[in-house]
Formats: structure tokens, sequence, C-alpha cells
């Protein structure tokens, strides 16, 4: 299983992302980051040695094979998401932006997190078949083979989506819904206070410089300060690191990917 990324990037002004509802420090807008991949389709063609290879149409993918190329060497469960021309370029799908998403911004360092352009849709685009019904929804859940799919609208409660996707934590991770995610999310008040310490003290520091006493004994302290607050927040990231490091229970597939869901919440 590759590492767990940190979290990809949202959008947001200062202090946070339009899916949160806490100012957030620096370093907690970078742990709040879901990785998205933007994968294309590039075909592989064997190619006699000093010829040129032709470029082959586009055409739609099996499932198995489009979930296999998504999924890559990565075993972590998939969450793949459709744009739409509306929410193009956002993560409106998946979280509302009237409420507070940090559960499911931490939660998603656990899955393998994919965005798929609007085109999609065109019965030609390689992932089609992931999105081939009649009224596709816009977003799904599934094992990396594409078994246990679970389609939702983009239209999906807080509850219902973290519902979800703890049950892929228990289902596909070993260790199941242990305490990692609460640890996780009571982590982001210590980054938020490490970072406020560390600012405080560099305004300090740059008070001092304007002053004209660059090399006082303040300055001393303040420098030795700074290397504390910036060992302890190291330690805190590399606590982060090490709890978001889960090992999967099975990597074999379950069973053939299904180009559509046997049953789901379905939408347009």
């Amino acid at each position: 299983m590759p590492p767990a990324p940190g979290i990809g990037p949202t959008t947001g002004g200062s202090g946070g992302s339009p899916y949160t509802t806490l100012p957030r420090g620096p370093t907690s807008r970078q742990e709040l980051k879901i990785a998205w991949q933007f994968p294309t389709y590039v075909e592989k063609v064997a190619v006699e040695e000093g010829r040129t290879a032709a470029v082959k149409e586009r055409h739609a993918l099996a499932a198995a094979d489009a979930f296999g190329y998504l999924a890559g060497d990565d075993r972590r469960p998939l969450l793949v998401l459709r744009e739409c021309l509306k929410c193009n370029g956002t993560d409106d799908a998946l979280m509302n932006r009237q409420e507070d998403n940090e559960r499911t911004l931490v939660m998603s360092r656990w899955f393998h997190c994919i965005k798929l352009p609007p085109d999609v849709l065109a019965e030609d685009h390689p992932f089609h078949v992931l999105f081939a019904d009649e009224k596709p929804g816009h977003l799904f859940l599934a094992r990396w083979d594409g078994s246990r799919r679970k389609d939702l609208t983009g239209q999906q409660s807080r509850t219902e989506l973290w519902g979800l996707l703890e049950s892929y934590l228990v289902s596909e991770y070993e260790a199941g819904m242990d305490d990692s995610l609460g640890f996780l999310l009571d982590l982001l008040d210590r980054f938020d206070r490490l970072d406020g310490e560390i600012e405080s003290v560099k305004s300090r520091m740059d008070d001092q410089v304007e002053g004209g006493r660059a090399d006082s004994s303040k300055m001393r302290k303040l420098k030795d300060k700074l290397a504390q607050l910036e060992i302890a927040k190291a330690k805190a990231r590399a606590e982060a690191m090490r709890v978001s490091e889960r090992k999967l229970k099975s990597e074999r597939p379950v069973k053939a990917a299904a180009a559509r869901p046997a049953s789901g919440t379905q939408g347009g």
C-alpha cells in the first residue's frame, strides 16, 4: 500500500477552506486537504523498432480494465467523484459548504481519491463505464477492484457519507474504526496552537531586529523558544504520519468488477 498522503488541494480563503467552519492555521490546512488524482488514460501500444506508433481512437474501457487502470498499485478503497459543469473545480458533490467537513477531510487520507471530468459521461470516454447509468450518481465508493461499490447522488448528508466512509475503514483495514480518526481531529487543535505560538515568537523577533536588538539576550531566548516550538511541531507531524498509516486486510479481488452497482443511490 502506498503511504497515506497527508490530505490534496481544496480552495479557500485565509484561515480555512470553504468546507470547514473553523479558521485553521497553516499546518492544519495542509492536513485538511484531499489528495485528489486526475487520471488520464494513455494506452500502451507495442511498436516495432523504427516504426511510428499510430494514435488509437478514444474508446471506453471495460469495467475491470477501468478500475485496474485507476487503482494501479494502490489498494486503498476508491473514492471517485464525477465533476459536472456546475460543480467543476469544487468538492461540492462530496461536501456541504454550510457544514463542518473536517471529519470527511481527515478520513479521505485512507481512500484513493480520484476526480473524473464532466466528459466522463461521453460514451467513448475511457472511464465512461464507471458512470454509464441513465441517471449516474455524482460519486461512488468501492474497493480498489470496483467491488462493494456504493453510489451517492452528491446530495447525501454528512452522516450518510461518514457512515459509508467508516464502513470501508472497517471492511478494508485491519484496525477498523480505532481511535486514529479522533486522535487526528484533536491534533488539528494542537497544530493551530503551535502555529500561533510560532508566529507570535517570530513577530517578537522581528521587533527585536527593528529595534536594533538582534544580539540581545532576549533575542537569544526567543530563538531558543522558536527552536523548541519547531521541534514540537515536527513531532506532532510525525505523530500524524504514524497514525495515518494503516494496514489493509487483503489486496486480492473479491469478485469481478461490475459496470454498474447492484444497488445504491442514483442521482442526476
